[in-house]
């Protein structure tokens, strides 16, 4: 039988690797939604004040926990930010807040994608046997330069993957290019969290 007639599948592995984790975005951000609503209807603001102490009004605490997070590969889903601005308006209108938070974001992934740069033949970070780095390193040679256009726009390790892509000698332009997709990510979520408050 001839196998040059057998049909190619709709939609590659990358399509298949991107799309899953787009929908596990899309899962993360509705769970957060629920827990967001559930303690809005549950506590008083004042008690939401009291519960999250000076940390909710303080912006210049709330963005120096978000830089560092955004550096150490996303410890806090950014999206907690974003619910944050919505919430509190206290950097400036939503969106603009979110154009903000996007450009931090992006420019933390620069700064790691620079460190992986710099150490990419003086480490051992790519012989690693960490199965967290592991796991996204395996990851990253199948799959390439693509990945940073799928932990943009997911809940993958975004800075992470910005140190494997340095470290691993991804070309500086597609990487800058690819991490674009970051930016637009956030403003996509934040779309989506702003619909559902209005």
């Amino acid at each position: 039988m001839d196998n040059s007639s057998e049909k190619k599948p709709l939609i590659g592995e990358k399509g298949r690797f991107l799309i899953k984790n787009m929908l596990r975005g899309f899962l993360y951000l509705g769970l957060l939604v629920i827990l967001f609503f559930l303690i809005r209807e549950a506590f008083s603001e004042q008690e939401r004040l009291e519960w999250f102490g000076s940390i909710y009004t303080d912006p210049y605490l709330v963005m120096t926990v978000f830089i560092g997070s955004e550096i150490l590969f996303g410890i806090i889903p950014p999206e907690i930010f974003m619910l944050w601005s919505l919430e509190t308006g206290l950097i400036g209108p939503y969106f603009w807040s979110i154009g903000l938070l996007s450009v931090i974001s992006y420019a933390a992934g620069l700064f790691n994608f620079n460190i992986g740069l710099t150490i990419n033949h003086r480490s051992n970070i790519l012989k690693s046997r960490t199965k967290f780095v592991q796991k996204y390193l395996d990851l990253f040679k199948r799959f390439g330069g693509f990945m940073v256009i799928v932990a943009s726009i997911s809940p993958l390790p975004f800075s992470l993957i910005a140190l494997l892509g340095g470290a691993a000698g991804l070309e500086k332009r597609k990487y800058y290019l690819y991490s674009l997709f970051r930016i637009l990510r956030y403003f996509a979520y934040a779309y989506v969290l702003w619909l559902i408050q209005a």
